[in-house]
């Protein structure tokens, strides 16, 4: 994966495939981060990383996938229009929106909703990136 961004038609807006690289790495980090928050706390904090541990960078990255997935679902829909790959995105963003919103429901349930969530969007946007491309592909055919 190369780490230019790919410009659009005029230069001005990331490509569809970028913002779906985007927002796999940061769905990708946000699942990371509440698995690793969850199961290895106090070794971040010894190693001292605790910041990493805060509600702030949580809600960063969450905020983050949530931009990338929100960005790329209707991108990918017009495109290919797969109900597979909108159901991924969707399902992501929910499960995302709910671990924020059922934090003080349980710390077990916040952190499933998000490693799930953080999962369903990495895959959803993987899907899209290969959904568009078979599009292409097949446009491109004579």
């Amino acid at each position: 994966m190369s780490s230019e961004i790919a410009l659009g038609a005029g230069g001005a807006q990331p490509s569809h495939q970028s913002i779906d690289r985007l927002g796999t790495l940061a769905s990708g980090a946000c699942a990371v981060h509440c698995a690793l928050s969850a199961i290895l706390p106090e070794a971040i904090a010894a190693v001292g990383l605790g910041a990493l541990l805060g509600h702030e960078l949580e809600w960063g990255f969450t905020f983050a996938a949530l931009v990338f997935a929100a960005t790329a679902l209707p991108l990918g829909w017009r495109k290919h229009r797969s109900r597979p790959v909108v159901a991924l995105l969707a399902g992501g963003i929910v499960a995302l929106l709910l671990a924020r919103v059922l934090e003080g429901a349980g710390e077990m349930v916040c952190i499933s909703l998000s490693v799930v969530g953080g999962a369903l969007l990495v895959t959803g946007h993987l899907s899209n990136i290969r959904a568009s491309r078979r599009v292409r592909a097949a446009t491109a055919e004579p």
